[in-house]
Parts: structure tokens; sequence; C-alpha cells
């Protein structure tokens, strides 16, 4: 018995590692701002509708993230699709 509990505790050590930080993305530069394509902005408007989506809904990892961090990534994901959203219509990009 202390055999499998001193065997779990590694497994554990493991898994706590495996977790996925939160990712904070930045805000857009203006350098971005001036050289993003149409094709990159639709691209990156992807990623981030997919981001804020794990954000919201994704799977909690096993040892959870810090909610006020979830909370700071969401917002900053958030803002930046705001910018992207506002470039987009700037650089009359059209989608589909």
């Amino acid at each position: 018995m202390k055999l499998a509990l001193l065997l779990t505790v590694p497994v554990l050590f493991v898994a706590a590692g495996c977790a996925n930080p939160v990712k904070i993305v930045p805000a857009l530069t203006e350098d971005e701002k001036q050289t993003l394509t149409c094709k990159e902005i639709g691209r990156e408007s992807d990623r981030l509708n997919i981001l804020l989506n794990q954000l919201r809904h994704g799977n909690e990892p096993l040892f959870g993230n810090d909610p006020a961090r979830v909370q700071e990534a969401e917002q900053a994901a958030q803002m930046r699709l705001n910018q992207i959203r506002e470039l987009s219509v700037q650089k009359l990009c059209v989608f589909g």
C-alpha cells in the first residue's frame, strides 16, 4: 500500500507540470497595425476567437488556473480581437 502511494506522488507532479499556463496576448502595436495584411487579420481573428472560446468554455487543467489570471487573459484577448476587428474595417478587409 505504501509503495502504491509513493508511486502516485511523482505522477501528480508530472500532471501538475503538464498543466498549460494561461497565455496573455499582447495588444497590437503600431507596427503590426500597419504591416498586417487582410489574410493575416483573418487568421488572427480566427485564432483569437478560438482562444476566447477555450478560455470561456475550455477544459480546466487538473489543478486549475488562477481565476484572476484567466479573467486577465480573457480581457486581453477580447481587447486584441476588438483591435483586429477595427483594423479589418480600416483596411476594408472582406472575409468569406
